[in-house]
Formats: C-alpha cells, sequence, structure tokens
C-alpha cells in the first residue's frame, strides 16, 4: 500500500474558524485592452471557485503590486517612463473583505469592477450564470486611506486569497480592523523590498525620489491560494515560487484563467529561464492560461500570439540546443526528451462567471472532488491514509515562524518570534476537504473545527477501505485483514530503513523531494497513521 499526504507548511496567524471548504482564485481580468472608465472599469474582475454556499466571512482577496527594479540593485525604480510615479515602489494596490459573501450554487464568486461614470456600468452581469454569486469592488473594499479604484496594471503582481491577518478579527459575523491593522489599500508591504511581506520591524530602504514608509505589519497570515508574475523586474510575494507564473514571453499577461489545481508540479514541460538555463516550467504554467487580450469585442479572447498554458504531454520532443518559445528556427528533434509546446489554446476565452471550459478544444476546468485529498481527481485509500493521519488536527494549528535559512524568525528590537500557521495553499485545501467531509460532527450539529471520527467514516463510505495502516495482510502476520497491528509496523520499517521505494508514503508535495526517494517525513507519517490506527478498523 503507497499512501500519499499534502505538505504541511509553516506560515501564519491567530484566531477562530468560521467556515471550512475549499476555495481557490479562479480567474482574473486585470488589463482590458483601452482604458479607464470606457474598458477598465467595466470589464476587470477576479472570480473564485469553490465548494457550493461557503460562506467567505474572514476571508480577504488582495492586489500585492510588487514596483519594478530596471537595474537589479534589490532597490525599486528607476521609475518606467510608462509607470505613474510611485509605482516602481511596492503597494497593496486593492484589498477587498469577502464577509457576508457566499460561493455560488455553482461554486463561482465574482468580484468586479463597478466604478465607472453614471450611465457606464459594467459590461459583465450578463455574462454571469443564474447560479453565480457576485460583488462589486466599491462594496467589498476594505476601509482605507484611499477609495476603491482599479487593478493596476504596471509592475509585479501578486493575487492572493488570505484568512487570518494580524489585527483583525470577527465580531458577529463581521471584520473588526484593529489599530496597525495593513492589508488595506496603498500600504506598502515591503519597505526593505526583499520579495516577502513584512513583519513590522524591517528597515525601509532608501529611495529618495519615493519616501519609503515605516514598516507595518501583515506578516504572519493565513494564505488560502496565491498566483504571481514579475513584470520590469518587481518582486512577486508568493509562499513558493511555483505559484509564480514563469513563461510571459515580451508581454506583462492582461488575463488569467486556472485550468487545472495540481498536487504538485508533473514537470512534462520545459522552459529557458532569464540565464538562457533549462528548467521545468513551474507548477503555476501547467495550472493556468495567460496572456494579453485582443480588442474584439466583448474582450474576452485571448490574443492567439501572445497566450500560454499547460505543456502539451503528447507534444513534440526538442533536444534543448534551442529555445522554441523565442527562436522561430528551432525545429522538433525525434531524439530529444523535452517538451515546450502548450496545449492548444486557439480561441481559449475568458470565461466570467462560468467554468473555464473550452468545449471546442476539449478543455474541462478542473472540478473538486469530494474526499479527495492529494487532488488527484479520485478518492481511494491514499485519501483515506491521509485523513486518518489527520484525526484530531484543525486550521488554526500554528508552528515558529522560520526565514528561508530555517531560523526563527526574530524581531531584532524585542527579539520577539513569531507563530505562523500550519496549513496553508493545498495543505489547507486539503484540511477543508477533511473538515467538511461531515459537516454535523459538532456540537449541535455543527462543523467541528476538528477533523473527527465521523468525517473519517465518510471517506470509508466511499473507498470501503477503513485500513490504509494495515500494509502485511494475513500472507504475512496471520492476521485477518482490517487489523493495523506491531507487524505492520515492523514490516514497513523494515522497508524504511532499507529505503525501498515503497515505503515514499509522502511524495513530492510533502517531503519536496521526487517519487521514490525514502525521507524521515515518510516515516513519521507513517507512525502518525499507526499511532491513531491500532486494533481493528472496522
Amino acid at each position: 500500500m503507497h499512501a500519499r499526504t499534502l505538505l504541511i507548511v509553516a506560515a501564519a496567524g491567530a484566531i477562530a474558524a468560521t467556515a471550512q471548504a475549499q476555495v481557490v482564485i479562479n480567474e482574473i481580468y486585470e488589463n482590458p485592452p483601452g482604458g479607464g472608465a470606457a474598458f477598465d472599469d467595466r470589464y476587470e474582475y477576479i472570480e473564485l471557485y469553490g465548494l457550493p454556499g461557503l460562506d467567505l466571512t474572514g476571508y480577504a482577496l488582495v492586489l500585492l503590486k510588487g514596483g519594478s527594479d530596471l537595474d537589479d540593485d534589490g532597490i525599486p525604480g528607476p521609475r518606467p517612463a510608462d509607470f505613474d510615479p510611485g509605482d516602481e515602489v511596492p503597494e497593496i494596490d486593492e484589498a477587498f473583505s469577502l464577509d457576508g459573501l457566499t460561493l455560488g450554487a455553482n461554486g463561482l464568486l465574482v468580484i468586479y469592477n463597478n466604478n465607472g461614470a453614471p450611465g457606464l456600468p459594467s459590461f459583465l452581469p450578463p455574462f454571469f450564470s443564474s447560479e453565480t454569486n457576485f460583488a462589486t469592488f466599491a462594496q467589498t473594499h476594505i476601509p482605507s486611506v484611499d477609495t476603491v479604484g482599479r487593478l493596476n496594471n504596471d509592475g509585479s503582481s501578486t493575487y492572493m486569497l488570505v484568512r487570518r491577518r494580524p489585527h483583525h478579527q470577527i465580531v458577529a459575523g463581521q471584520s473588526v480592523y484593529g489599530p496597525g491593522y495593513a492589508w488595506r489599500k496603498d500600504v506598502n508591504p515591503d519597505v526593505n523590498f526583499d520579495g516577502v511581506a513584512d513583519f513590522g520591524f524591517e528597515t525601509p530602504v532608501n529611495y529618495p525620489q519615493f519616501p519609503i514608509p515605516a514598516a507595518m505589519q501583515l506578516a504572519p497570515y493565513q494564505m488560502v491560494d496565491e498566483i504571481a508574475w514579475s513584470h520590469r523586474g518587481g518582486q512577486e510575494y508568493v509562499r513558493t515560487r511555483q505559484n509564480e507564473i514563469t513563461d510571459t514571453p515580451g508581454y506583462n499577461p492582461d488575463a488569467l484563467s486556472r485550468l487545472y489545481y495540481l498536487a504538485e508540479n508533473p514537470q512534462i514541460g520545459h522552459r529557458f529561464n532569464s540565464s538562457g538555463e533549462l528548467r521545468f516550467t513551474r507548477q503555476a504554467d501547467e495550472e493556468w492560461v495567460q496572456g494579453t487580450i485582443t480588442t474584439v469585442n466583448p474582450r474576452f479572447n485571448y490574443n492567439p500570439t501572445q497566450v500560454k498554458g499547460p505543456t502539451d504531454p503528447e507534444g513534440p520532443l526538442y533536444d534543448g540546443t534551442c529555445n522554441p518559445d523565442t527562436n522561430p528556427a528551432c525545429l522538433p528533434n525525434p531524439n530529444g526528451t523535452l517538451r515546450f509546446q502548450d496545449i492548444n489554446l486557439d480561441g481559449f476565452q475568458l470565461t466570467p462567471g462560468t467554468m473555464n471550459d473550452a468545449p471546442s478544444l476539449g478543455l474541462e476546468q478542473f472540478r473538486w472532488v469530494r474526499g479527495d485529498f492529494n487532488f488527484d481527481g479520485v478518492v481511494d485509500a491514499q485519501d483515506l491514509a491521509i485523513i486518518q493521519a489527520h484525526l484530531g488536527r484543525n486550521l488554526d494549528e500554528t508552528t515558529l515562524c522560520l526565514d528561508a535559512d530555517g531560523n526563527p524568525v526574530t524581531n531584532p528590537f524585542t527579539s520577539e518570534t513569531y507563530d505562523c500557521f500550519v496549513f496553508e495553499g493545498r495543505s489547507f485545501q486539503a484540511m477543508l476537504a477533511m473538515l467538511n467531509m461531515d459537516q454535523t460532527d459538532g456540537p449541535g450539529g455543527t462543523n467541528s473545527p476538528v477533523v473527527t471520527q465521523a468525517d473519517v467514516d465518510a471517506v470509508i463510505d466511499i473507498v470501503g477501505n477503513p485500513c490504509p495502516f494495515d500494509i502485511t495482510g494475513p500472507a504475512l502476520d496471520g492476521i485477518p485483514d482490517g487489523v493495523v497491528s506491531v507487524a505492520d509496523l515492523n514490516f514497513y520499517l523494515s522497508l524504511w530503513l532499507n529505503s525501498d521505494a515503497s515505503a515514499d508514503l509522502t511524495g513530492p508535495a510533502l517531503d519536496g523531494i521526487p517519487d521514490g526517494i525514502v525521507t524521515v517525513a515518510d516515516l513519521n507519517f507513517y507512525l502518525n497513521g499507526w499511532l491513531n490506527n491500532q486494533g481493528a478498523c472496522n
């Protein structure tokens, strides 16, 4: 038996849970061709997808702009000629509270720009499905020193769905923003320009052309989902670079549409980085379609000459001696081993308020599958092993925040350390899915804030096998199927000590190590499951 789980990463926060179910960023329209009230104010939107009816109270949707650094000296600027003054410096461009909003019957929620002049309403609502919920930028704007505006088109972009934030709490279903709250428009999230959201003690860089204010506290926070791309040398603010788009040859994307949600990078595509070195495409490249949009009305058509998407697994092979993304003369080589060609995106469009399917191209966006905690599209013994290993766990668990070198993040002025959330990104989505298996397993029929046996039983009802940690069977231990015993532990230990590939239970999504390589993470995973599941499983 080969169990898999998801990476439990360190991250941010502290407060009580409100809702448990999956939700991710699904589509972004940042830069409609044209300008101002005529187009930006009438076409811009951000779309979320998740479990129908999910209450999003306590969540926020935020656009962090990373400025620019044309001379690559670690200091913002010099300002590109086409940037407005100050746009070369990082800032939170827009921040939207999702309090009181729910995902529609189709799992979709659209937050859209309706800031145009009187008589110029948004073009978007007629395109929304009747099952889609929606709200405007103005309705969801988090109070700030500035009014709600348009999505900034310049510099690097990071779109982030967050849950727990410093100096924020929910009281009677509404956000209360305490002194020092920073997740709001016009705050500089990165005063030392290092690509990491500030804890509040950082020293600002010296950039006289546009004074940098004192740091405010954005971290620790809980990241639910994120996507970013670079432009003009600016910063991105993702937890992992796998969530950065890399393939944007010669353009700044106008829009993105999510096709897939992957547990890990499938490593089927290749690219050349800015230094001319051959690399795998990143996970974000294999999940999203992104590119520029044409001026054909309605303005939802991706430009066929400036659009990128997931790699075609059956595409032509190349040998890596040239770059087919930039060199039209670079031809396939039947003896090659590298793939660069994307899936067919001819005619692919934005789909505001509906799923990002393209039936004419044979493309269908991913759908959440109840009980699928490793995001492979099926519910099986691996998913049962995952939820059994998480019995009693909750979404708000924290651990010590660590820096890039693995050392505790420490305030140099007070020696204070910080607690970050354990569950973020994919592990957040997996935990939400586990908590949501039985929504009546808490006091008075509420949803329990921890994973319960009732949640596990709901998976057993689907899978039919209550014993993924029974790995020996009667032929080896003389014990009937469905009983976890010391023999199972001893058998696993023998596999692990011999570095047997079948003892690799975690996979890259948990330990960042390729399949087939056995690590301490695998041992800890099995020990945790074995300790929680000894005896008869049925």
